[in-house]
Formats: C-alpha cells, sequence, structure tokens
C-alpha cells in the first residue's frame, strides 16, 4: 500500500514498484504455462530415450504460435501483430471445430487474386464490407508473419463512416448472439479488445491501420454472425417435437469442413450439403427430373433415380496476409445455398 506513511513512498517511486512486481508475475505465469505445454504436448507425443536429443530445442507448431503471440503483447499490446493474434484467438473460441481431415485450399479452383491496401478501389471495398459471403484469414508464412506483417487502408470519408456504423451494429449484434453460446465470458473480453483496437477518433481522421484493422475485424464478425445463425436453426430444427428431427424431404443441411493449418480463423467453412430424397412429389425438381422419376416408377429401374444435390452455390472469400502485403482470393462454388432434385 503506497498511501502507508510508514513507506514514504513517492508516487512514481510505488509505479515503478507496481510494475516490476505485475511483470515479475506475468513472467512466472509465462514460464509455468510453457512447462505446462511442453508437458502436455509431450504426454501426447512420447518419445523414445534415444531420440529425444534430437528434438532437444524444437517446439511444437502450437507453442511457436503462442511464444510469438506472447512477446508480441509483451512489447506492444496495441500492435498490429497483437491485433491478428487476438483476432486468431477470438475466432478459434466461438467458430465449430470440426474432425474431418484438413483440406488444402490450394487444391481449389481460384479467382485471380486482388490487392487489398491503400490503392483499392472504393467499389471493391464497398462490395466486401456488403458481401455475404464467408471470409477466412490466411497466414502463408505461418507464425513469423504475426512480426512483420503491415497493413493499411485509404477509404473516402463516406466509405469510412460506413464501415464504422456497419462495425459497431456488427459488434453489438455479435455480442448479443455470444451470450447464448458457451464461453461467452472470454470471447466477449476479447471481443472487447479487437474492437477498442479499431475504434475511430472522433476529433482527426482515422490512421489507415485502423481503417484496416476494422476491415478484418468487419469480415470476421460477418463471418461469426452466419455461423451463429446456422447453429441456432440446426438447434431449432431439433428442438422442433412437432416433426421428425430428420426429414427425408431433399433440404440443406449444415456441413463444417476442415481446411489446412496456418488459418487464422476460422480453420473450418461451413459448406452445407444437400440430404433426402427426391421422390413424388418432387421438391425443386426440373421438368427432366420430374420426367425421369416418372420413367422409373413405370418399372424402368435400371436408369439412375433424381438425387438431391446443390443447385445454387456461393464463393468463399480468403484474405492472405504475408510479407508482400493482402490478398484476396475468391473460390467460387465452394458454399451451397439450395437444394433440388437432379
Amino acid at each position: 500500500d503506497c498511501n502507508n506513511d510508514k513507506y514514504n513512498i513517492d508516487d512514481s517511486t510505488c509505479w515503478i514498484i507496481i510494475k516490476t512486481r505485475t511483470d515479475s508475475v506475468l513472467f512466472l505465469f509465462f514460464i509455468c504455462f510453457v512447462f505446462f505445454l511442453d508437458c502436455v504436448h509431450f504426454s501426447r507425443n512420447p518419445v523414445h530415450t534415444t531420440d529425444r536429443k534430437s528434438i532437444r530445442g524444437k517446439r511444437s507448431p502450437e507453442m511457436e504460435d503462442f511464444l510469438t503471440c506472447f512477446n508480441l503483447f509483451l512489447r506492444s499490446p496495441a500492435s498490429h501483430g497483437s491485433f491478428l493474434c487476438e483476432l486468431r484467438r477470438f475466432l478459434a473460441d466461438v467458430l465449430p471445430r470440426p474432425d474431418s481431415p484438413p483440406i488444402s485450399l490450394d487444391s481449389l479452383h481460384s479467382l485471380p487474386p486482388l490487392t487489398i491496401g491503400p490503392s483499392s478501389s472504393e467499389s471493391l471495398l464497398a462490395g466486401l464490407m456488403n458481401s455475404s459471403a464467408p471470409t477466412v484469414f490466411s497466414f502463408s508464412g505461418g507464425p513469423s508473419m504475426f512480426q512483420v506483417h503491415r497493413g493499411e487502408l485509404a477509404l473516402p470519408p463516406a466509405l469510412l463512416e460506413e464501415l464504422s456504423q456497419r462495425l459497431e451494429q456488427m459488434a453489438t449484434h455479435t455480442m448479443e448472439a455470444m451470450k447464448e453460446e458457451e464461453g461467452a465470458d472470454r470471447a466477449t473480453r476479447s471481443l472487447d479488445r479487437l474492437h477498442s483496437l479499431c475504434v475511430f477518433p472522433k476529433a482527426e481522421p482515422a490512421a489507415g491501420e485502423r481503417q484496416y484493422r476494422a476491415f478484418l475485424l468487419l469480415k470476421a464478425l460477418q463471418t461469426v454472425a452466419r455461423s451463429y445463425e446456422v447453429q441456432r436453426a440446426l438447434r431449432a430444427t431439433r428442438a422442433d417435437h412437432d416433426r421428425p428431427p430428420r426429414s427425408n424431404v431433399c433440404s440443406l443441411r449444415s456441413l463444417t469442413v476442415s481446411l489446412e493449418r496456418y488459418l487464422v480463423g476460422p480453420n473450418t467453412a461451413a459448406i452445407n450439403n444437400c440430404h433426402g430424397a427426391c421422390a413424388f412429389p418432387m421438391l425443386n425438381g426440373n421438368n427432366h427430373a420430374v420426367l425421369l422419376n416418372s420413367h422409373i416408377e413405370g418399372g424402368n429401374v435400371g436408369e439412375r433415380a433424381p438425387c438431391c444435390v446443390p443447385v445454387a452455390y456461393e464463393g468463399l472469400e480468403v484474405v492472405d496476409l504475408n510479407e508482400h502485403g493482402t490478398y484476396l482470393t475468391i473460390k467460387p462454388d465452394m458454399v451451397a445455398k439450395e437444394c433440388g432434385c437432379r
């Protein structure tokens, strides 16, 4: 207690003592946590005695990520790298994690990449802000990108005001939606920190880096909101006792797949799928499917029956952040939107 007269310590000296003690506690916690992560890693990945020398000094990818983000936070909690680390952790906490093997994004067909930066056109940025397509964020260079990546935007005043308003609305909407989810307290604190690093000053124009962070956070929250809507719809369907939980009618079902590593978030994509029967009366079937079904019901069982398949898609937006800048790639026909019998 620095206000206690028996210590006779001035305020500046007191602040130094408190900061020194706080840093010591944080450092001790850091050492203990690193030791804990190492124990967990080796308990899950036992190493033979003769192999221990060959792995000495090596760290798991998860440990490298943690150390990079922890060092960034200690040096500058408000830095761009700290923001990206916090964004990744937030998305990892709130988005679903499937058990399926990861799929490499490089194996998918893509449109030519577009650069996201001060020279980006107003129409491109406005279109992305209003897009409903899900977004994932990729670090093609791994955790080292947190330390070297830089990003800025130069939005015109009207678009900057729209970005600010949409971000406030989406942040409020996401806060309300998270109250119904598990782990809401941690996710809420994380979103508060992210939002504080994006708020535009009222007395002067927002810096290019803050515009960039606000843009990334808006795209991330749009994806989170979409994921929550899907999960709520699934829970409502399960809770509806008036109809079977898995109707046999051809319809759209939720499907989340795992993507490759080095994704800030989400490292998953909700691509959906179609399930159900295509018997009469046929739902959303074209003329070919209707005639084919009648032909088969007439006794011609050797033909392929109509199948429940996606008939409308939307793309997936991939934001790639690397040492050269920020690039947007569209993966077309990635997410199923509508089903039909074909």
